[in-house]
């Protein structure tokens, strides 16, 4: 694995880029995000498909999208999965703004590569970061039929701790 350090949200972090075969055994790269990243990700989110969206986000629109990068840049630390040189998954984290050593986590998949295992490898990375990074905790909302999602989650132990129209989730870390 290859350790790449870089600035991210405001901080400078490192992150072991990974590399492993998904069930179609496509190779794919999850890494972290760079800010050289930006129109490839805002090109992502341009083709995401409407019926994959959860709660409002990714935002529709490309001003609307730059902007949420552009926040996510800022406030956030992002990993990305690539297949080919070409970004098809962003998960981002950002600092809770009650108690910095919270994140609430959000995470995208382009269609064709849900359901692959990618999701998994890429929360299971975040977790890692996040227990090497000193957080005590990651919370996630997501739409209550969003069961793919859900199922991810479930699967890296996160659970459930309120059920309205969303699902409200989170993982105690052990640091």
């Amino acid at each position: 694995m290859e350790t790449v350090s870089q600035r991210n949200g405001g901080k400078f972090v490192e992150f072991e880029k990974i590399v492993f075969k998904d069930k179609l055994e496509r190779e794919i790269v999850i890494r972290a995000y760079e800010v050289k990243d930006h129109e490839a990700l805002l090109e992502m989110y341009l083709n995401y498909n409407p019926e994959d969206r959860s709660l409002g986000l990714p935002p529709v629109g490309k001003k609307a999208i730059e902007n949420w990068i552009s926040y996510l840049e800022k406030k956030g630390f992002s990993i990305v999965a690539e297949h080919n040189g070409k970004i098809v998954g962003h998960l981002a984290i950002v600092e809770d703004e009650k108690d910095p050593k919270v994140v609430d986590l959000a995470i995208y998949l382009a269609r064709e590569y849900q359901n692959q295992g990618i999701g998994t490898q890429m929360v299971k990375a975040i977790i890692d970061f996040a227990k090497r990074k000193g957080y005590k905790k990651i919370t996630l909302v997501t739409d209550r039929l969003n069961w793919r999602a859900i199922r991810v989650y479930r699967k890296c132990g996160f659970n459930t701790v309120l059920a309205s129209y969303e699902l409200y989730m989170e993982l105690p870390l052990n640091s």
